[in-house]
């Protein structure tokens, strides 16, 4: 909860000071570099984290395929779930209230003008931005891999652990603040909020639902795992600090393990899929692929492949998702 409060604070504090100079000059390409290199970092650092941790390593193979194929379902599970809601709301693909699902380029001249502004102008730092975060993700787990996890000991690895954690927690804030800079300058997101309301929160309830019926048919069909233990897992939501633990703590190690696999590749997976699958499933619905992660490094992806006042359906599905586990995994799991 204290990093929900440092982050959405360190946004408001962004917003705040990019409001007193929008209408001014302002850098875009100097925001835009700051935000390139902060993900970059990030994400290496992530992937160095992965790639130097014992226990990814160990397995991998044996329950890498279970893993994956519960992340995918749950993927598929709240897309479902949140296209339901937002039809059900009347938003359209594009996060529009009252629009409708029309291909762009069947909209009114004057929809489609703007439209098209404020889904292709940052086409070409999408592109950068997804490179960087493939190649940085690539080579953080390489060097974690076969460097920190071989040539360190444990002492060192644990101190570098402690160090990148700090770090984790400075580049998310310079992120955050960027963003919420970015926000400031243009000044839409005000008036979208007040459009959405309170149905921010119809999409977090609405990947709940989804998770939870996606994980009771797991847990009847895999025979490596309870209807339980599926629950535990899958309320995880990449949430792998936390919800492995607690499971593996109660005594379901086999449900710990696939917990800890299947959370990476949620939070990992989710990086790279939001920029590919956005203008294909939706921009409200990508939301719903990283789990927590939607409202820390995965912002400045959401922002860039989708519009920026979809950054409130991430930061409200990121939260509840991780009251949600603080809560339901312990519960579900008897912890």
């Amino acid at each position: 909860m204290k990093y929900v409060v440092l982050y959405l604070g360190t946004m408001l504090i962004g917003y705040a000071i990019g409001g007193k100079r929008r209408g001014k000059a302002s850098n875009d390409t100097l925001v835009n570099l700051l935000l390139l290199i902060s993900v970059s970092i990030l994400v290496f650092m992530m992937g160095a984290r992965m790639g130097a941790n014992q226990e990814v390593v160990d397995n991998i193979g044996s329950i890498g395929w279970i893993s994956l194929l519960i992340t995918v379902a749950l993927w598929i599970g709240a897309i479902i779930a949140i296209t339901c809601a937002r039809k059900i709301m009347g938003i359209d693909k594009w996060g529009y209230i009252g629009g409708s699902d029309t291909p762009e380029e069947d909209c009114a001249a004057d929809e489609l003008e703007a439209r098209v502004v404020s889904t292709e102008e940052n086409a070409g730092d999408n592109d950068i931005m997804t490179k960087a975060i493939l190649v940085c993700i690539a080579a953080g787990i390489l060097v974690g891999f076969f460097y920190i996890r071989k040539e360190l000991t444990q002492e060192q690895i644990a101190s570098f652990y402690n160090i990148t954690g700090y770090l984790l927690t400075i580049f998310l804030c310079m992120m955050v603040f960027v963003i919420g800079y970015g926000m400031g300058l243009s000044g839409t997101i005000v008036e979208e909020l007040k459009g959405i309301g309170a149905r921010v929160f119809a999409i977090p309830a609405a990947v709940i639902i989804g998770t939870t019926v996606v994980a009771i048919i797991i847990g009847f069909v895999l025979p490596q795992i309870n209807v339980r233990e599926s629950l535990a897992i899958s309320y995880g939501f990449g949430w792998y600090t936390y919800a492995p633990v607690a499971i593996a703590n109660a005594g379901h190690e086999i449900a710990g393990a696939i917990s800890f696999l299947h959370n990476v590749i949620r939070e990992l997976g989710g990086l790279v899929l939001i920029p590919l699958l956005a203008k294909r499933v939706g921009y409200i619905e990508v939301t719903g692929l990283p789990g927590i992660a939607a409202m820390d490094i995965c912002l400045p992806i959401i922002q860039r492949a989708t519009r920026e006042e979809i950054i409130a359906y991430a930061f409200a599905v990121g939260f509840i998702e991780e009251i949600a586990t603080t809560v339901l995994v312990p519960i579900i799991i008897g912890a």
